[in-house]
């Protein structure tokens, strides 16, 4: 084959893989284009049918709406409120077991005269509590300053397949301290009513009560003893100003005079710096400090951060508001009505077609 053959021959070639080319996407945008021309007929024949039939569709929405309004009316509302709790002594599983006990009392076995009962209320105001729900109170800083501290510990090996994706996805509800609880109620003047009764039914374990105690025997034993310390460190600065004052009446003579050691103070300084002494009253008065907030803090098994609210507020959503839903329903059950009114009429056109 000569080399002028040759070359036609490659753009024959290539002609034809750019023309098969063009039919791929013309074939491709047809098929688009028939897609949305589908959907098109299929919208404009709904319309269509809505606007020969438009008297039947409008009175269900009227009349779904005049229902729904009335049910509406007729129904309590449902009211919510949060309270805000941090757990001690990894108390948090128990609490969650007893909010999921709440929660099926209130929720699923409607047992008010139990709920009654635990919350020292009447059996009536009992019957209105819905249910009970509690989740971790999430803070991003909160769960980087976890892993950072987990990360620490970690070795080299596991310090590369620990990401910050993973740890967050391992931690459980267990993990965190501060947790939201939240009540549901169509009383919305409930909430204050039941708040010191359903606080104790949070920690109900006699284990957990039993670390408390021990907790604030602890903590009580070791401000005794910093207490007696302080006793102590006062009584030597006072022993000592007396010293600073005996030795400052005293002619001064070279190497005569009291000396007062403290520690490992060398021996050549007659009166040993009284700041070491302020500085070790400081840091027992720091320590008691910090006890007075531990027993704060730790009181009780659940610290209530924030409690309820004085009334409750609305927490219903759209769907649950009959005069929305419920000119929807009638408004789909019309149109399923003439839809198979209208498949009816089309199998038995084909019937007789075929006979």
């Amino acid at each position: 084959m000569s080399k002028k053959d040759s070359q036609q021959s490659e753009e024959v070639d290539l002609g034809q893989l750019f023309k098969l080319i063009g039919n791929a996407f013309d074939r491709f945008f047809k098929f688009i284009g028939n897609i949305f021309i589908g959907i098109y007929k299929v919208v404009l024949l709904l319309f269509i049918h809505i606007y020969q039939r438009f008297v039947w569709y409008a009175a269900a929405l009227v009349l779904g709406g005049l229902i729904g309004f009335v049910i509406d009316k007729s129904s309590d509302k449902l009211y919510g409120a949060n309270m805000f709790i941090e757990t001690n002594f990894n108390s948090a599983r128990q609490v969650y077991e007893n909010l999921k006990q709440l929660h099926q009392l209130a929720s699923v076995d409607k047992d008010t005269l139990e709920l009654a009962k635990l919350f020292d209320i009447s059996a009536s105001e009992a019957s209105k509590l819905k249910g009970f729900y509690i989740e971790p109170d999430l803070d991003e800083n909160n769960i980087a300053e976890k892993y950072s501290t987990f990360y620490s510990r970690l070795d080299s090996i596991s310090r590369l397949e620990m990401t910050y994706d993973r740890y967050r996805e391992s931690l459980t509800p267990y993990d965190f301290k501060i947790h939201r609880i939240g009540v549901a109620s169509t009383d919305k003047n409930i909430y204050k009513k039941i708040e010191k009764a359903f606080t104790d039914q949070l920690s109900g374990n006699p284990y957990l009560q039993e670390l408390l105690e021990v907790n604030k025997l602890n903590l009580n034993l070791k401000d005794k003893v910093l207490v007696t310390q302080l006793e102590k460190t006062d009584s030597l600065v006072g022993e000592y100003l007396k010293i600073r004052i005996s030795e400052a009446k005293k002619q001064q003579i070279p190497n005569s005079g009291t000396n007062l050691y403290m520690g490992n103070a060398e021996s050549t300084n007659l009166i040993v710096d009284e700041s070491k002494i302020i500085e070790k009253r400081l840091e027992l008065e720091n320590q008691r400090l910090k006890i007075n907030e531990a027993l704060v803090e730790k009181k009780n098994v659940v610290n209530i951060l924030a409690g309820f609210p004085n009334s409750g507020y609305d927490i219903s959503k759209w769907t649950d508001k009959k005069k929305i839903i419920l000119p929807i329903v009638l408004f789909l059950a019309t149109l399923l009505v003439f839809s198979m009114i209208g498949f009816a009429k089309f199998l038995k056109s084909q019937s007789e077609t075929l006979n």
